[in-house]
């Protein structure tokens, strides 16, 4: 946050020893999720993808829902930043879809991406997406965040 990525860079590395010597995954995920992000402030985007990977793996092998909230939520923002917005909107989905409150504390940025990816895209790409991720409909709170994030009260 304070733009100081090579310290942050730093610090991350030496969790990630840490975290490996002693074989704790959840620390490595979240480790892995950080060196995304630095990588990715930086413009190193196929950097930051493969660290991102490497912590979906471990949350999702670990049943980590909060921690998949929040890489998915990233992994939306990079796929968008490399011009990917159908990319972006199917990993926002996954966000979201993790939990029935919309937004939720572990969805991280995703919510409102999903929002702003629905109002280039269209609702009918919002759908789309969410049944071939879900396998459902697209709920109506989801719909109902959306629609107030498009035409917010005065």
């Amino acid at each position: 946050d304070r733009g100081r990525l090579d310290e942050a860079d730093q610090w991350y590395r030496q969790s990630l020893a840490i975290s490996e010597d002693l074989g704790i995954r959840a620390y490595l995920a979240s480790t892995y999720h950080q060196l995304g992000i630095t990588a990715q402030v930086r413009g190193r985007l196929d950097e930051a993808d493969q660290w991102y990977r490497q912590s979906l793996a471990i949350k999702e092998d670990l049943g980590n829902r909060p921690g998949l909230g929040l890489t998915y939520a990233q992994m939306a923002l990079l796929a968008e930043e490399q011009g990917q917005d159908h990319e972006a909107l199917n990993w926002a989905v996954r966000s979201v879809s993790l939990f029935s409150e919309v937004p939720h504390p572990s969805t991280g940025t995703a919510p409102a991406h999903l929002a702003r990816l629905a109002t280039r895209l269209g609702i009918a790409a919002v759908q789309e997406s969410w049944q071939e991720i879900t396998g459902g409909p697209l709920p109506q709170a989801v719909r109902d965040y959306i629609t107030k994030q498009q035409d917010p009260a005065p």
